[in-house]
């Protein structure tokens, strides 16, 4: 759902396809290697909030009491100030009588550049998810691919998100290491390493989804591959760098809702980290010795 202003290509995260789309940027403020999402896009933020505001109030006369859902676009919303994220989101319930959701892609750095207070009272205005691309817990790999993070970075704005009240959904990126085995080995058990540190210190749900590395074109990771400075995982490899992954989590880990059912994956796990590892291990196990369990080729994508 839309009012019709968003230029496209529209990207928003799976789980939010029965969400009220809503500009608030145009394109995203960084630029990965291994993405190619925004490239025809020049990052800007809608400056006039009455006129997000009227796109609010449009879409209630569009779709009537069936926005539940209302989604920031476009590939960072969260860089937008504070006060007009909280004046927004207040506005955004104010007009849909039956939303219960509001989120955002969101950079850790803009995350970190909030202050406690801004996210708690973000939080209370009804602002309730951040989906953040993490990647990876190793601080080459981020390097690498431009991601202008660290480890410790990740680390901290999770924190900073379950002590504000707002839920966090981490996107780890499989394959992003290429094929050299000790790389692949790094990039998987630094990224358990972060999960583990990124768990809330009280009771709340949490979500972990790794995807899988696809080379699109006009990626720069693409660019490298073709120059031969990068070679990627062979699905075997990817499923191995999940176990890895898997294994190396906290066994005592709670509210961690752990997906792979992204069509990039190969094999599509859905659960609880810690409940449901022993499960995930002996899954990916079987996918590694039997191809034929795996999603075939032709039905991947991003």
């Amino acid at each position: 759902m839309d009012v019709g202003n968003l230029e496209a290509p529209v990207f928003r995260p799976p789980s939010e396809w029965d969400s009220l789309l809503i500009k608030v940027t145009n394109g995203c403020t960084h630029r990965c290697t291994f993405c190619s999402m925004y490239l025809t896009k020049k990052f800007s933020m809608r400056k006039d909030i009455e006129d997000i505001k009227n796109d609010i109030r449009k879409a209630r006369e569009m779709f009537g009491s069936r926005v539940e859902k209302i989604f920031f676009e476009d590939g960072n919303a969260f860089v937008v100030k504070s006060h007009v994220l909280i004046e927004l989101t207040r506005y955004c319930y104010q007009q849909h009588p039956n939303l219960r959701k509001v989120s955002s892609y969101a950079h850790v750095q803009d995350i970190l550049k909030k202050s406690d207070d801004d996210l708690k009272r973000l939080a209370d205005a009804g602002f309730t998810m951040v989906y953040v691309g993490i990647e990876s817990g190793d601080n080459q790999v981020l390097k690498d691919c431009n991601k202008g993070a660290t480890q410790d970075d990740y680390a901290l704005a999770a924190q900073k998100c379950h002590q504000a009240g707002i839920d966090w959904s981490g996107i780890f990126l499989l394959g992003l290491a290429g094929n050299d085995p000790e790389k692949s080995q790094r990039h998987a058990v630094e990224s358990a390493k972060l999960i583990n540190r990124m768990a809330p210190p009280m009771p709340r749900k949490w979500y972990i989804s790794p995807l899988t590395l696809e080379m699109t074109p006009g990626s720069e990771i693409l660019a490298q591959n073709l120059k031969n400075k990068f070679q990627p995982c062979t699905s075997t490899q990817i499923l191995e760098e999940l176990y890895t992954l898997i294994k190396n989590t906290d066994d005592d880990l709670t509210g961690c809702i752990f997906n792979t059912n992204h069509a990039s994956n190969y094999l599509s796990l859905k659960g609880e980290l810690g409940k449901d590892k022993r499960d995930f291990l002996h899954r990916v196990e079987a996918g590694i010795k039997d191809p034929s369990v795996r999603r075939p080729e032709y039905m991947r994508g991003l």
